[in-house]
């Protein structure tokens, strides 16, 4: 076999081919030239195949060590696993970030990398980069899905991630919402601000939203596949149908309700994001709040309004009710009336 396979991406009009040049090998020669697909380039002395995702994934997991070639092609088998297993978009970009930032960073080929590399690099980036405990167990649950799962190693076993932050969210009044919603003079903004904190929805799933997921009679939309790939419903909030019915009339209900600039196309996360950051500036509130709050906010005004715990995490689409008692510790109705030992002095 031969010692060293490169792979590379080359493009001719338009089209994007895998590039493969080796030293000569009977056998690895002999494959290629039963593939209809392949041509060998007699200039250049590699051989061209039309790009594939597949074909990469099988080659790269066969030759291994033998494989020189950029960080995006040595992931590919990582990604076509996450694939398979119908992991979230959100899944495979974590994991394929963390996975490519490490490659790059030590530049050695994956399935020549050692249970060392990872933990020395893991504990650089956890004393220079000042990451947040969160970021490292990601990183940390990257690189065990992609070494033991994907190459067959048994890493990082014994590696103890840093304990989670036990971070109690920052907490938006019923006025400032309203300030934040009302300080926005575009009238599909406002919708979009008033849906996110009446439904209680992430951005991700608001911006995905048609007009078929709303049920008027039943006062509920249905967010499909939201975190976890898991369907469920939320509240459809009366004050947003005349809205709703409006802009349903004018687009259709097989169409986003939000639609982004380009035809066809949602609204991207990115800009629902500054509509809301330029609202909040707007209102005057100096808080350090995300759209994502406007969520939060919705579990913490039913909360205090009397609606219950598990009530609350089926509407948040939460797994476990202990996410959910996190408003719990930002909403206590006795400390409330517990009086200061102050105020008796």
């Amino acid at each position: 076999m031969p010692q060293k396979v490169k792979i590379w991406k080359h493009w001719e009009n338009g089209h994007c081919f895998s590039a493969i040049s080796f030293s000569y090998d009977t056998e690895l020669f002999q494959k290629f030239s039963r593939m209809p697909e392949a041509v060998w380039n007699r200039a250049e002395r590699f051989w061209k195949i039309p790009y594939s995702e597949s074909f990469l994934t099988e080659f790269v997991s066969t030759h291994r060590e033998k494989i020189e070639a950029d960080p995006d092609i040595l992931l590919i088998p990582l990604e076509t696993e996450v694939l398979r297993r119908n992991y979230s978009k959100k899944t495979l970009k974590s994991y394929f970030l963390y996975n490519r930032a490490f490659l790059r960073s030590i530049q050695k080929n994956p399935y020549s990398v050692t249970e060392s590399d990872l933990k020395i690099y893991l504990d650089r980036i956890l004393y220079e980069k000042n990451l947040a405990a969160t970021s490292i167990r990601s990183a940390l649950q990257s690189f065990r899905f992609y070494y033991n799962i994907v190459i067959g190693t048994n890493f990082l076993a014994s590696y103890s991630p840093p304990k989670r932050e036990n971070k109690i969210p920052e907490s938006l009044s019923r006025k400032e919402v309203t300030r934040i919603i009302e300080s926005n003079s575009n009238p599909k903004h406002r919708l979009l601000l008033k849906l996110c904190y009446g439904s209680g929805l992430r951005v991700g799933e608001l911006v995905k939203l048609k007009g078929y997921d709303l049920d008027w009679d039943k006062k509920s939309i249905r967010i499909r596949q939201g975190k976890g790939k898991k369907d469920r419903f939320s509240l459809l909030p009366n004050s947003c149908k005349k809205d709703l019915a409006i802009l349903l009339e004018r687009q259709g209900r097989s169409s986003w309700i939000f639609t982004g600039q380009i035809p066809g196309k949602n609204l991207s996360v990115r800009t629902a994001e500054k509509i809301f950051t330029n609202a909040k500036e707007k209102a005057g509130i100096k808080k350090d709040v995300s759209i994502h709050d406007l969520r939060h906010a919705f579990a913490i005004h039913l909360l205090e309004s009397g609606t219950s715990i598990k009530m609350i995490q089926r509407l948040l689409g939460h797994v476990s009710v202990k996410t959910t008692e996190i408003y719990a510790r930002i909403v206590d109705p006795m400390v409330s009336k517990i009086k200061s030992p102050l105020d008796d002095l």
